[in-house]
Protein backbone atom coordinates (compact mmCIF):
# COMPACT_ATOMS: atom_id res chain seq x y z
CA UNK A 1 0.00 0.00 0.00
CA UNK A 2 1.41 3.77 -0.95
CA UNK A 3 1.96 6.14 1.81
CA UNK A 4 0.26 9.52 0.99
CA UNK A 5 1.48 12.41 1.81
CA UNK A 6 0.64 14.65 4.38
CA UNK A 7 -1.28 17.99 2.61
CA UNK A 8 0.44 20.83 4.05
CA UNK A 9 -0.74 23.17 7.17
CA UNK A 10 -0.75 26.90 6.13
CA UNK A 11 -1.62 29.78 8.90
CA UNK A 12 -2.81 32.54 6.67
CA UNK A 13 -2.72 36.08 8.98
CA UNK A 14 -5.23 37.92 9.29
CA UNK A 15 -7.54 39.93 11.10
CA UNK A 16 -7.87 43.43 12.02
CA UNK A 17 -10.98 43.73 10.23
CA UNK A 18 -13.14 46.13 12.60
CA UNK A 19 -10.23 48.78 12.38
CA UNK A 20 -9.72 48.44 8.62
CA UNK A 21 -11.90 46.23 6.42
CA UNK A 22 -9.94 46.43 3.86
CA UNK A 23 -7.79 43.67 5.61
CA UNK A 24 -10.69 41.47 5.32
CA UNK A 25 -10.77 42.33 1.56
CA UNK A 26 -7.08 41.69 1.25
CA UNK A 27 -7.21 38.31 3.58
CA UNK A 28 -10.38 36.78 1.54
CA UNK A 29 -8.38 36.76 -1.61
CA UNK A 30 -5.07 35.81 -0.40
CA UNK A 31 -7.58 32.90 1.21
CA UNK A 32 -8.87 32.05 -2.81
CA UNK A 33 -5.26 31.94 -4.01
CA UNK A 34 -3.57 29.69 -1.18
CA UNK A 35 -6.07 27.59 -1.68
CA UNK A 36 -6.04 27.54 -5.48
CA UNK A 37 -1.80 26.73 -4.70
CA UNK A 38 -2.21 24.59 -1.74
CA UNK A 39 -5.60 23.01 -2.59
CA UNK A 40 -8.56 22.84 0.15
CA UNK A 41 -8.46 21.89 3.33
CA UNK A 42 -4.89 22.96 3.71
CA UNK A 43 -5.10 26.97 4.43
CA UNK A 44 -6.62 28.47 7.86
CA UNK A 45 -6.64 31.73 9.50
CA UNK A 46 -4.08 32.95 12.42
CA UNK A 47 -4.41 36.32 13.55
CA UNK A 48 -2.25 39.26 13.10
CA UNK A 49 -0.12 40.90 15.97
CA UNK A 50 -1.53 43.40 18.41
CA UNK A 51 0.87 45.37 18.13
CA UNK A 52 -0.32 46.82 14.53
CA UNK A 53 -3.41 48.52 16.11
CA UNK A 54 -5.38 51.91 15.47
CA UNK A 55 -3.30 55.34 17.36
CA UNK A 56 -0.68 52.89 19.01
CA UNK A 57 3.23 52.89 18.57
CA UNK A 58 3.67 50.17 16.94
CA UNK A 59 7.50 50.17 17.23
CA UNK A 60 6.52 49.14 20.70
CA UNK A 61 6.22 45.92 19.67
CA UNK A 62 3.26 43.53 20.83
CA UNK A 63 2.01 43.11 24.90
CA UNK A 64 4.86 41.65 27.15
CA UNK A 65 1.93 39.19 28.40
CA UNK A 66 0.95 38.65 25.07
CA UNK A 67 1.05 34.60 24.22
CA UNK A 68 2.52 34.73 20.93
CA UNK A 69 0.70 31.02 20.01
CA UNK A 70 1.51 30.84 16.14
CA UNK A 71 5.04 29.94 17.49
CA UNK A 72 3.51 26.71 18.88
CA UNK A 73 1.34 25.77 16.13
CA UNK A 74 2.38 22.63 13.73
CA UNK A 75 2.41 24.49 10.10
CA UNK A 76 4.41 23.90 7.48
CA UNK A 77 3.66 28.04 6.41
CA UNK A 78 3.18 31.29 7.66
CA UNK A 79 1.96 33.45 4.87
CA UNK A 80 1.92 37.66 5.18
CA UNK A 81 0.27 39.78 3.28
CA UNK A 82 -0.49 43.63 2.84
CA UNK A 83 1.94 46.41 3.28
CA UNK A 84 3.84 44.27 6.05
CA UNK A 85 7.09 45.65 5.23
CA UNK A 86 6.76 48.17 7.56
CA UNK A 87 9.43 49.79 9.88
CA UNK A 88 7.66 47.77 12.95
CA UNK A 89 8.40 44.42 10.69
CA UNK A 90 11.22 43.51 13.30
CA UNK A 91 9.00 44.54 16.67
CA UNK A 92 5.74 42.81 15.45
CA UNK A 93 7.34 39.29 14.10
CA UNK A 94 11.10 38.82 15.45
CA UNK A 95 10.37 36.38 18.27
CA UNK A 96 7.43 34.24 16.10
CA UNK A 97 9.69 34.22 13.16
CA UNK A 98 12.62 32.95 15.55
CA UNK A 99 11.02 29.84 17.03
CA UNK A 100 9.30 29.24 13.50
CA UNK A 101 12.83 29.03 11.43
CA UNK A 102 13.99 26.71 14.16
CA UNK A 103 10.77 24.65 13.48
CA UNK A 104 11.40 24.40 10.18
CA UNK A 105 8.15 26.12 9.18
CA UNK A 106 8.68 28.03 6.27
CA UNK A 107 7.30 31.94 5.91
CA UNK A 108 5.78 33.16 2.26
CA UNK A 109 5.40 37.03 1.79
CA UNK A 110 2.35 36.87 -0.42
CA UNK A 111 0.79 40.38 -2.15
CA UNK A 112 3.28 42.19 0.08
CA UNK A 113 3.86 45.81 0.18
CA UNK A 114 6.02 48.47 1.97
CA UNK A 115 3.58 51.02 3.98
CA UNK A 116 5.68 54.49 3.99
CA UNK A 117 8.12 53.70 0.98
CA UNK A 118 10.58 55.50 3.55
CA UNK A 119 14.52 54.82 3.14
CA UNK A 120 14.98 53.98 6.87
CA UNK A 121 11.69 51.36 6.54
CA UNK A 122 13.25 49.98 3.67
CA UNK A 123 16.71 49.56 5.35
CA UNK A 124 14.89 48.31 8.17
CA UNK A 125 13.13 45.80 5.79
CA UNK A 126 16.22 44.66 4.45
CA UNK A 127 18.07 43.93 7.31
CA UNK A 128 15.00 41.91 9.14
CA UNK A 129 14.63 39.77 6.12
CA UNK A 130 18.64 38.79 5.40
CA UNK A 131 18.39 37.48 9.41
CA UNK A 132 15.17 35.97 8.91
CA UNK A 133 14.81 35.26 4.67
CA UNK A 134 11.56 33.70 3.70
CA UNK A 135 10.94 31.00 0.80
CA UNK A 136 9.79 33.56 -1.14
CA UNK A 137 8.18 37.10 -1.64
CA UNK A 138 5.52 38.46 -4.04
CA UNK A 139 4.55 41.87 -4.19
CA UNK A 140 1.36 44.33 -4.57
CA UNK A 141 3.29 47.20 -6.58
CA UNK A 142 5.60 47.75 -8.99
CA UNK A 143 7.14 49.96 -6.77
CA UNK A 144 7.81 47.14 -3.62
CA UNK A 145 9.09 44.63 -6.56
CA UNK A 146 11.96 47.32 -7.98
CA UNK A 147 13.00 48.30 -4.26
CA UNK A 148 13.59 44.46 -3.17
CA UNK A 149 13.92 42.60 -6.22
CA UNK A 150 17.37 42.27 -6.11
CA UNK A 151 17.42 41.10 -2.23
CA UNK A 152 18.68 38.27 -0.92
CA UNK A 153 19.03 36.29 -4.73
CA UNK A 154 18.27 32.66 -2.93
CA UNK A 155 14.73 34.12 -2.59
CA UNK A 156 12.20 33.50 -5.27
CA UNK A 157 10.29 37.13 -6.50
CA UNK A 158 7.43 38.10 -8.35
CA UNK A 159 5.70 41.46 -9.06
CA UNK A 160 1.71 40.28 -7.93
CA UNK A 161 -1.11 42.04 -7.40
CA UNK A 162 -2.91 43.14 -4.52
CA UNK A 163 -4.89 39.94 -2.81
CA UNK A 164 -8.07 42.11 -2.70
CA UNK A 165 -8.62 41.93 -6.50
CA UNK A 166 -9.40 38.06 -6.34
CA UNK A 167 -12.42 38.91 -4.46
CA UNK A 168 -14.53 38.77 -7.55
CA UNK A 169 -12.97 34.79 -7.71
CA UNK A 170 -14.38 33.87 -4.17
CA UNK A 171 -17.01 35.99 -3.08
CA UNK A 172 -20.48 36.91 -5.11
CA UNK A 173 -22.43 39.63 -3.90
CA UNK A 174 -26.40 39.29 -3.63
CA UNK A 175 -28.08 40.91 -6.78
CA UNK A 176 -30.00 44.36 -5.73
CA UNK A 177 -33.60 45.04 -7.46
CA UNK A 178 -33.84 46.49 -10.75
CA UNK A 179 -35.12 49.30 -9.54
CA UNK A 180 -32.14 50.15 -6.89
CA UNK A 181 -29.56 52.69 -8.39
CA UNK A 182 -26.73 53.91 -5.89
CA UNK A 183 -23.34 55.41 -5.34
CA UNK A 184 -20.34 54.90 -2.79
CA UNK A 185 -18.85 57.44 -1.17
CA UNK A 186 -16.47 56.22 1.55
CA UNK A 187 -14.50 58.72 3.86
CA UNK A 188 -13.60 58.01 7.02
CA UNK A 189 -10.39 59.73 7.06
CA UNK A 190 -10.72 63.17 5.14
CA UNK A 191 -13.84 64.64 4.56
CA UNK A 192 -16.32 63.54 1.88
CA UNK A 193 -16.45 66.32 -1.17
CA UNK A 194 -19.66 67.23 -2.21
CA UNK A 195 -20.97 66.81 -6.33
CA UNK A 196 -21.74 69.90 -7.11
CA UNK A 197 -22.90 71.19 -10.53
CA UNK A 198 -20.72 74.29 -10.47
CA UNK A 199 -17.69 75.64 -8.69
CA UNK A 200 -18.42 76.85 -5.57
CA UNK A 201 -15.36 79.07 -5.29
CA UNK A 202 -12.04 79.77 -3.13
CA UNK A 203 -13.08 78.30 -0.10
CA UNK A 204 -13.21 75.00 -1.27
CA UNK A 205 -10.62 72.38 -2.80
CA UNK A 206 -12.19 71.45 -5.81
CA UNK A 207 -11.51 69.30 -8.61
CA UNK A 208 -13.20 69.21 -11.86
CA UNK A 209 -14.10 65.34 -13.00
CA UNK A 210 -16.12 63.89 -15.74
CA UNK A 211 -19.09 61.78 -14.41
CA UNK A 212 -21.89 59.85 -16.81
CA UNK A 213 -21.08 62.09 -19.15
CA UNK A 214 -21.23 65.87 -17.38
CA UNK A 215 -18.41 67.76 -16.01
CA UNK A 216 -19.10 68.23 -12.29
CA UNK A 217 -16.88 69.37 -9.35
CA UNK A 218 -15.93 67.52 -5.88
CA UNK A 219 -15.24 69.75 -3.54
CA UNK A 220 -13.90 70.50 0.02
CA UNK A 221 -14.16 73.16 2.60
CA UNK A 222 -10.50 74.01 2.45
CA UNK A 223 -10.42 74.51 6.45
CA UNK A 224 -11.07 70.85 6.97
CA UNK A 225 -9.37 69.01 4.53
CA UNK A 226 -6.02 71.30 5.27
CA UNK A 227 -6.35 69.56 9.08
CA UNK A 228 -6.99 66.31 7.90
CA UNK A 229 -3.96 66.10 6.11
CA UNK A 230 -1.91 66.89 9.27
CA UNK A 231 -2.48 63.48 10.86
CA UNK A 232 -4.73 60.55 11.50
CA UNK A 233 -5.91 62.55 14.81
CA UNK A 234 -6.24 65.40 13.28
CA UNK A 235 -7.85 64.24 10.60
CA UNK A 236 -10.59 63.21 13.49
CA UNK A 237 -10.75 66.11 15.13
CA UNK A 238 -11.36 67.90 11.82
CA UNK A 239 -14.68 65.82 11.47
CA UNK A 240 -15.86 66.62 14.79
CA UNK A 241 -16.21 70.62 12.86
CA UNK A 242 -17.23 69.55 9.74
CA UNK A 243 -20.96 70.94 10.08
CA UNK A 244 -22.16 70.25 6.89
CA UNK A 245 -25.44 68.28 5.98
CA UNK A 246 -24.79 66.29 3.09
CA UNK A 247 -27.17 64.87 0.38
CA UNK A 248 -28.73 62.00 0.68
CA UNK A 249 -29.13 61.26 -3.33
CA UNK A 250 -27.33 62.36 -6.53
CA UNK A 251 -28.85 62.17 -9.56
CA UNK A 252 -31.79 60.59 -8.77
CA UNK A 253 -29.44 57.87 -7.03
CA UNK A 254 -28.98 57.38 -3.15
CA UNK A 255 -25.81 57.71 -2.37
CA UNK A 256 -24.64 54.88 0.86
CA UNK A 257 -21.72 56.11 2.68
CA UNK A 258 -19.57 52.69 4.18
CA UNK A 259 -17.14 53.50 7.02
CA UNK A 260 -14.03 51.31 6.71
CA UNK A 261 -13.03 51.69 10.64
CA UNK A 262 -15.74 49.91 13.27
CA UNK A 263 -13.67 49.59 15.79
CA UNK A 264 -13.32 52.48 17.41
CA UNK A 265 -17.08 52.72 16.88
CA UNK A 266 -17.16 56.70 16.82
CA UNK A 267 -21.09 56.82 16.38
CA UNK A 268 -20.95 60.36 15.73
CA UNK A 269 -18.56 60.40 12.91
CA UNK A 270 -19.78 56.98 11.46
CA UNK A 271 -23.95 57.98 11.61
CA UNK A 272 -23.75 61.49 11.16
CA UNK A 273 -24.84 61.73 7.49
CA UNK A 274 -27.39 59.97 5.76
CA UNK A 275 -27.57 56.37 4.53
CA UNK A 276 -24.68 55.42 6.86
CA UNK A 277 -23.56 52.22 7.42
CA UNK A 278 -21.01 49.94 9.07
CA UNK A 279 -20.12 46.52 10.42
CA UNK A 280 -17.41 44.42 12.09
CA UNK A 281 -17.41 41.81 9.05
CA UNK A 282 -16.63 42.41 5.44
CA UNK A 283 -19.53 40.83 3.38
CA UNK A 284 -21.97 43.35 4.07
CA UNK A 285 -19.10 46.27 2.12
CA UNK A 286 -18.33 43.42 -0.33
CA UNK A 287 -22.13 43.45 -1.40
CA UNK A 288 -22.33 47.65 -1.40
CA UNK A 289 -19.13 47.73 -3.63
CA UNK A 290 -20.14 45.18 -5.45
CA UNK A 291 -23.24 46.92 -6.90
CA UNK A 292 -22.54 50.32 -7.09
CA UNK A 293 -22.76 52.42 -9.91
CA UNK A 294 -18.80 54.04 -8.97
CA UNK A 295 -17.19 54.79 -5.71
CA UNK A 296 -15.62 57.92 -4.52
CA UNK A 297 -13.10 57.11 -1.71
CA UNK A 298 -10.13 57.87 0.70
CA UNK A 299 -10.06 53.85 1.44
CA UNK A 300 -7.17 52.42 -1.06
CA UNK A 301 -9.33 48.68 -0.53
CA UNK A 302 -12.86 50.58 -1.22
CA UNK A 303 -11.43 51.23 -4.39
CA UNK A 304 -10.06 47.67 -5.33
CA UNK A 305 -13.52 45.94 -4.49
CA UNK A 306 -15.69 48.10 -6.67
CA UNK A 307 -12.86 47.59 -9.46
CA UNK A 308 -12.85 44.07 -9.04
CA UNK A 309 -16.44 43.69 -9.25
CA UNK A 310 -16.67 45.81 -12.56
CA UNK A 311 -17.03 48.95 -11.06
CA UNK A 312 -15.65 52.52 -11.81
CA UNK A 313 -14.11 54.03 -8.62
CA UNK A 314 -11.96 57.02 -7.91
CA UNK A 315 -9.65 57.45 -5.27
CA UNK A 316 -8.54 60.59 -2.90
CA UNK A 317 -5.32 59.88 -0.61
CA UNK A 318 -1.85 60.74 -0.76
CA UNK A 319 -0.91 57.36 0.64
CA UNK A 320 2.29 55.88 -1.25
CA UNK A 321 0.33 52.59 -0.35
CA UNK A 322 -2.22 53.36 -3.75
CA UNK A 323 0.84 52.31 -5.64
CA UNK A 324 -1.17 49.24 -6.32
CA UNK A 325 -3.33 50.35 -8.70
CA UNK A 326 -0.44 51.16 -10.91
CA UNK A 327 0.37 47.72 -11.08
CA UNK A 328 -2.99 46.66 -13.08
CA UNK A 329 -3.30 50.05 -15.02
CA UNK A 330 -5.49 51.97 -13.38
CA UNK A 331 -3.21 54.71 -11.38
CA UNK A 332 -5.07 57.91 -13.22
CA UNK A 333 -7.78 56.62 -10.26
CA UNK A 334 -6.40 59.55 -8.37
CA UNK A 335 -7.41 61.84 -10.97
CA UNK A 336 -10.45 60.73 -12.43
CA UNK A 337 -13.13 57.51 -12.52
CA UNK A 338 -11.69 54.68 -13.98
CA UNK A 339 -12.45 50.91 -14.48
CA UNK A 340 -10.86 48.13 -14.32
CA UNK A 341 -10.10 45.91 -17.87
CA UNK A 342 -10.96 41.91 -16.23
CA UNK A 343 -9.75 40.33 -18.71
CA UNK A 344 -6.52 41.60 -17.77
CA UNK A 345 -6.90 41.15 -14.27
CA UNK A 346 -8.24 37.14 -14.74
CA UNK A 347 -4.96 37.37 -16.38
CA UNK A 348 -2.77 38.32 -13.93
CA UNK A 349 -4.58 36.57 -11.41
CA UNK A 350 -3.72 32.96 -13.22
CA UNK A 351 -0.45 33.92 -13.57
CA UNK A 352 0.25 34.73 -9.84
CA UNK A 353 -1.60 32.18 -9.11
CA UNK A 354 0.61 29.55 -11.36
CA UNK A 355 3.87 31.34 -10.81
CA UNK A 356 2.81 30.44 -6.79
CA UNK A 357 2.56 27.28 -8.03
CA UNK A 358 6.02 26.60 -9.63
CA UNK A 359 7.21 27.55 -6.44
CA UNK A 360 5.97 25.42 -3.93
Amino acid sequence: MTDLKAPPRVALVGGQWAQNVGNAFFNLGGKYVLDRVFGDGAVGFYQDQPNYRTLHNKFKGNPKTYVDFVSSLDIDYLVLQGPVLNGWLRQSWENAFRALRDRGTKVIFLSSAFFKFRDSEIQAVKAFLEEYPPALISTRDGRSYDILKDWLPAVPKYNGIDSGFFLNRCVAPFAVRKDVRYITKNFDRYPEPEILTEDPGPKFNTRQVEIAGRTLFLAVPKFLDRHAHKGKIRGYLADVFDRRRLPAEFDGMRIIRPEHRFFPHMTHKIYRQPNATASDEPWTYINLYGNAEFTLSDRVHACVATLAYGHPAMLFTPSPRSALFDRLRVGDLRERLVSLNLDLLRSEQEAEIEWLRSQI
